[in-house]
């Protein structure tokens, strides 16, 4: 099967939708299928890109994403998408955001009845968190995304989306398209093979108790100002000592509230982990509880990949978390607005060993249903169903 996939996110970008994008393509090219993906360049010119995982990427001419930092915003993709997709004459064209590139995309798909399918990963909070000048505007604005949102949904043959939260969520805008709710997936073997740690201690100086892993990106719809201050109060009654790897706009201020929080010494900073990196998982697995604050997810590729690793999970009780986290079963749900709430649920897993051992029981059980495989699988079928559907009506 020859697919194409179009997402304004992906590698070296770091995000939800990069990640997801890059990990469809890398699976569906291991599965024997022909992958093309199209994506911003990093300049004003167009490239082509072999990737040595298996799939093609095209790279389109973009600017600098002025609402936000480090990402690109591919400009005037028309031409050069109906130039490629003419040559490439693709079986099914997969959309991972409503932007430029995909906005091509869909147009050249419907004009030349190629069946498209489009996952939606983000919610409006999300968009909105980008959207600064906007924000005193924010039920108008609200008001415009849905309908844009329904309306590019509804010139698609099948929605996409990682949960049922995200599911109600595209309902109540407006959405009319068929909508089905697969897991992003994660992959089990990779993170629950346990390795030697020895190199991931020494390389961070781990402790071999006590750690309280957050790995991802760090920028403002992350929610991250709750888990530093959390932590004067977490380290009153214990030894725990906290990693924070990633990176992202919020990175320096995140530091100087640690300095005057003076909570800068049970802090390690590792800086951006790269996810063919062994020290991720190795992270992971060397942790004692995984903490997320965000309450915006739609659902958390690090979340089940913690999960993956045996870790109990304290999360934000916002968003799609609750999908994944059951409340004092494989962790906590805490208030994403207290600090002291956070704090609570923290230590009482950190201070009860047989607990985390239950939790973490229960964190490879809830996510056994999220392999990457089965999830792969269920998108495959999706691409077959409307293919045969456009094929009936042509």
């Amino acid at each position: 099967m020859k697919i194409v996939i179009g997402s304004e996110s992906f590698p070296p970008n770091i995000s939800g939708v990069s990640t997801a994008a890059e990990i469809l393509a890398r699976n569906l090219a291991a599965a024997g299928h022909q992958v093309f993906v199209f994506a911003p360049s990093v300049s004003l010119s167009n490239s082509i890109e072999d990737d040595t995982r298996g799939y093609k990427v095209f790279r389109l001419k973009s600017i600098e994403n002025p609402f936000r930092k480090g990402f690109r915003v591919s400009i005037l993709p028309g031409q050069s998408v109906r130039e490629e997709l003419a040559r490439i004459n693709p079986d099914i064209v997969h959309l991972e955001d409503p932007t430029s590139i995909c906005s091509s995309l869909l147009k050249y798909a419907r004009k030349k009845s190629i069946p498209v399918v489009v996952t939606n990963h983000f919610n409006l909070d999300y968009l909105i968190s980008y959207l600064k000048l906007l924000q005193p505007f924010e039920k108008q604005t609200r008001q415009i995304l849905k309908h844009y949102l329904a309306r590019f949904y509804n010139r698609c043959d099948k929605v996409i989306c990682p949960t049922e939260t995200v599911k109600t969520h595209l309902l109540e805008w407006g959405v009319t398209t068929p909508i089905v709710a697969i897991s992003n997936g994660v992959d089990l073997a990779r993170f629950f093979s346990f390795s030697s740690l020895t190199k991931i201690r020494s390389k961070y100086r781990l402790p071999t108790k006590s750690l309280v892993l957050y790995l991802g990106r760090i920028d403002k719809d992350k929610n991250m100002e709750v888990l530093i201050r959390s932590i004067p109060i977490v380290i009153k009654s214990s030894n725990a000592k906290f990693v924070i790897a990633g990176s992202g706009d919020e990175l320096e201020n995140l530091k100087k509230l640690a300095a005057e929080l003076d909570v800068l010494k049970r802090i390690i900073w590792t800086g951006r982990i790269e996810r063919d990196s062994s020290n991720l998982e190795q992270l992971y697995q060397a942790a004692s509880v995984f903490v997320i604050p965000s309450k915006i997810e739609t659902q958390s590729i690090v979340t089940m990949e913690a999960m993956a690793a045996g870790l109990p999970v304290v999360g934000a009780n916002g968003g799609a978390l609750p999908e994944l986290i059951c409340d004092s079963e494989n962790g906590f749900l805490f208030d994403p607005e207290s600090e002291s709430d956070l704090a609570k649920k923290l230590l009482i897993i950190l201070k009860n060993d047989k607990l985390r051992q239950q939790m973490s029981k229960s964190s490879l059980e809830k996510i056994a249903g999220h392999e990457l495989g089965l999830s792969l699988e269920k998108t495959l079928k999706i691409y077959d169903q409307v293919i045969k559907n456009k094929n009936a009506k042509n």
